[in-house]
Parts: C-alpha cells; sequence; structure tokens
C-alpha cells in the first residue's frame, strides 16, 4: 500500500478538480454546447457548471457520472489523468 505524504495530497486535491474541469471543458465544446445548454441538460446552475470547469469546486461522483452520459462520454476518459 502507498502512503501519500500531505504535501503529495495537497497536490492532488488541487490538480484533480482542475483537470475533470478542463475535460468537462473540453468535451462540451466538442459537442457543441454552451456551459448554459449542458447546464440545462444535467439540471445544473450554469454557474455550478462554470466553477467545475474553473476546478473551482469538486463534483461529486453522481455528477461526474450524468456529465459523461449527457456528452455521451466514457466515465473513465475524465478520470485518464496522469499522476
Amino acid at each position: 500500500m502507498v502512503e501519500l505524504s500531505d504535501e503529495r495530497l495537497e497536490q492532488l486535491k488541487a490538480s484533480i478538480p482542475k483537470e475533470i474541469g478542463n475535460r468537462v471543458k473540453l468535451f462540451r465544446k466538442k459537442r457543441g454546447l454552451t456551459q448554459t445548454q449542458l447546464a440545462q441538460l444535467v439540471g445544473k446552475d450554469r454557474q455550478y457548471l462554470y466553477k467545475i470547469e474553473k476546478g473551482v469546486v469538486t463534483p461529486n461522483i453522481v455528477t461526474i457520472s450524468v456529465l459523461a452520459i449527457t456528452l455521451e462520454v466514457p466515465l473513465s476518459e475524465f478520470f485518464d489523468i496522469e499522476f
């Protein structure tokens, strides 16, 4: 089992939401959707979607799953992150 240092844990907490947000934005743009359109499709507020894309908030796994289904992207692609 790998033990994470406090520093590494903080790095992950900072980088993973940004990576997820970048992927949401990339997949949204590939589908030709605005933030408002995607937010309506997934039942979220546009400002919340904006915060996800900017990495300000960390969406839960259910929200990420709904985004993946809506954007027709395998869930694994949201987590294809280099550590």
